[in-house]
């Protein structure tokens, strides 16, 4: 449960708790003196009654009067002289006598503190002027007293409230942080891509500040949207209209590279290599713009994981191999991903091929592909590493934005154009995978590609060479 709801659930229950304990509080503590006062007239009133009906009838005959009335209020009544004994001849224990002593002292009402049915004491004095202590207690067992009455019925009553006051503020705690709580998903949404995220229409539709909020937001999502989505569409269309005069450009330095002087070659052949670098960033625009359209751009298929970096390993080493450097798959487990095997190619090559060109020369770029099973979910974990100077640490989560470089100089000597790893990033992310760099600590760059990998069907069996004899499912 988010953080926010339970601060705002805690402070409402701990307030409105604290108000209802006081009000319960001031309410049994009035009335506790009211019927304390009662009490007393009662007691007083009936020790006069019982010192009477003792000097005036035989033992026996009071016996039964008391034993009758104490029944009529659920009470156990017990008369006794000053010294602690009981007129009936009943005997009595220290702690009772003690009490009883104290309440001869005045003819007030005593309640003496112990565990157990409320006790009173009431002093009296007979028609003989003898004096005489009535000791009333309550007939219902402690444990019954407990659950009834006294402490028991405090802490039920605390605990019903507790629990009223816990579920108002449940609802309330509900009512306010949810459409904040809303809000948060939608801007998280659209922070991720899916630029078409709206604050649902019961929040909008109201008169108070979260709704004019809400109404704000979506505003403010729908020119977000807009303004991208022209962005996208003027660099396609800027990108197409640039290729046609670029396919013109290249043909005719070709031509004219057939028909000019031996010493004019070598400017032709930069015009074919320049015109080819825009081909290539032109590709890249393109590939963006169709990514951030999202994944409808790209239709998704079963693809088997290693046996298409095995390709790309072998394509990449060959390339590298002019520039006496290398490439190797040092581990690959057979894995299947819900991909676009073009695009998902792509973004692979691109950090094989930034790798093969920073790596030292005479240097190998090892790449590994490893299965890993979290919770049930198959994860595909690559790894690319070089031997290359690495990027500054602090630089290293920018090295994924497009037109990025850590060094503008070096990206234009080795024909980057700053967009293969914002592709990559680009394209991991589209299917819910991750890509992170680091430097490792013995030199160079470590990339790694999380991809989550689907289940492989029970009748496919890995061949000699590590792969899927069928990677379909």
């Amino acid at each position: 449960m988010p953080k926010l709801f339970w601060k705002i659930f805690l402070w409402f229950w701990g307030a409105m708790l604290i108000v209802n304990c006081a009000i319960i509080f001031s309410v049994l503590s009035i009335r506790s003196v009211s019927e304390q006062s009662r009490a007393q007239s009662m007691m007083s009133l009936q020790a006069r009654k019982a010192a009477e009906i003792y000097e005036s009838r035989s033992p026996k005959a009071f016996s039964d009067d008391l034993r009758d009335f104490g029944q009529t209020v659920d009470m156990h009544f017990s008369l006794y002289r000053p010294d602690g004994s009981d007129v009936l001849g009943k005997p009595t224990d220290a702690t009772t006598r003690l009490w009883i002593s104290e309440a001869a002292q005045d003819e007030k009402t005593h309640f003496p503190r112990h565990y157990g049915p409320p006790l009173m004491l009431q002093a009296t004095t007979g028609p003989s002027g003898a004096k005489y202590i009535l000791s009333a207690k309550h007939a219902s067992l402690p444990f019954a007293h407990f659950v009834h009455g006294g402490v028991g019925t405090q802490i039920l009553r605390l605990l019903a409230v507790a629990l009223a006051v816990a579920l108002v503020c449940l609802a309330l705690a509900h009512y306010i942080a949810s459409p904040i709580l809303h809000l948060q998903s939608v801007s998280r949404r659209i922070a991720t891509g899916d630029l078409s995220a709206r604050v649902r229409p019961r929040l909008t539709s109201g008169r108070d500040e979260i709704a004019d909020l809400s109404r704000d937001f979506n505003l403010m999502a729908e020119q977000v949207e807009t303004l991208l989505r022209s962005q996208s569409q003027l660099l396609q269309a800027i990108s197409h209209e640039i290729r046609s005069p670029l396919v013109r450009l290249t043909l005719a330095a070709g031509l004219a590279k057939a028909n000019s002087a031996p010493e004019s070659d070598g400017l032709l052949e930069r015009i074919e290599t320049e015109a080819e670098r825009i081909e290539r960033m032109l590709s890249q625009l393109l590939t963006l713009a169709r990514l951030d359209r999202g994944a409808t751009s790209f239709p998704r298929t079963s693809v088997e994981l290693s046996s298409l970096l095995s390709d790309i390993v072998s394509d990449a080493s060959f390339e590298g191999s002019a520039t006496k450097r290398s490439v190797i798959l040092t581990h690959a487990d057979p894995c299947l991903v819900a991909a676009s095997e073009a695009l998902l190619r792509s973004a692979i090559e691109n950090v094989i091929r930034n790798a093969v060109r920073y790596t030292r020369e005479s240097s190998t770029v090892q790449v590994s592909l490893k299965l890993h099973n979290t919770a049930g979910q198959d994860l595909a974990v690559i790894h690319v590493t070089d031997e290359g100077p690495g990027v500054p640490s602090g630089e290293l989560s920018q090295i994924f934005k497009p037109f990025y470089r850590v060094s503008s100089a070096r990206e234009r000597e080795t024909g980057g154009t700053g967009l293969g790893l914002a592709i990559t990033d680009r394209a991991v992310h589209l299917y819910h995978g991750s890509v992170a760099a680091r430097n490792r600590s013995e030199g160079g760059l470590d990339v790694e590609i999380r991809l989550p990998g689907l289940p492989i069907p029970t009748h496919q069996v890995p061949t000699a060479d590590g792969f899927l004899t069928n990677a379909l499912i």
